[in-house]
């Protein structure tokens, strides 16, 4: 039995990864940016967990009511820990967030149900576009660049995180569906 590094996430339809692809390709985004492939909206993030504790967590996620699709839009731009020192670029979220939330909590039940530990931050909803080392301010990267890219979210997908020379790449482990 080995370990995964695992999380549940919002995946993006690949049109919507082109739109934005093209959208913020013109932009000057500081940092090293994550590959299109890789976008993704992390619902809860589960670490390195064994073969067992993943299969769990598949089980109460697979039980869990995860409501009707609905739109999400992204719009807009941030930074963690701020914009005079972001270490994070991110797309951020506007229609669609309480779902997100509410997703959320879904996600985190179900991984307390099987025995993985609590977050350690609140959740926030946001698509990273860009990791930044050392960090550097984004104040008028924040201020130019206004976003407008929707799409029907109908799924939450469990991802395996896997690192290797080519950089980090995310498999699918499986595929929740919402009910219609």
């Amino acid at each position: 039995m080995g370990q995964l590094r695992v999380f549940a996430a919002v995946s993006l339809p690949d049109g919507v990864r082109q739109a934005l692809a093209e959208q913020t390709a013109e932009w000057d985004i500081p940092g090293r940016r994550v590959p299109p492939n890789n976008w993704h909206i992390t619902l809860r993030f589960l670490g390195e967990i064994e073969e067992v504790t993943c299969d769990r967590y598949k089980a109460a996620l697979d039980e869990s009511h995860l409501g009707k699709p609905f739109r999400i839009r992204l719009s807009g731009f941030g930074a963690f820990p701020n914009q005079r020192k972001a270490t994070v670029v991110w797309a951020g979220v506007g229609l669609g967030v309480d779902r997100l939330y509410e997703l959320a909590e879904v996600c985190d039940t179900a991984a307390e149900a099987t025995g993985v530990s609590p977050e350690d931050r609140p959740f926030s909803p946001h698509l990273t576009l860009s990791r930044v080392r050392p960090p550097a301010p984004v104040v008028s990267l924040l201020e130019q660049g206004e976003l407008d890219i929707s799409w029907w979210v109908g799924q939450i997908v469990l991802f395996e995180s896997i690192g290797g020379r080519g950089g980090v790449r995310y498999e699918p482990l499986e595929i929740f569906p919402f009910s219609r």
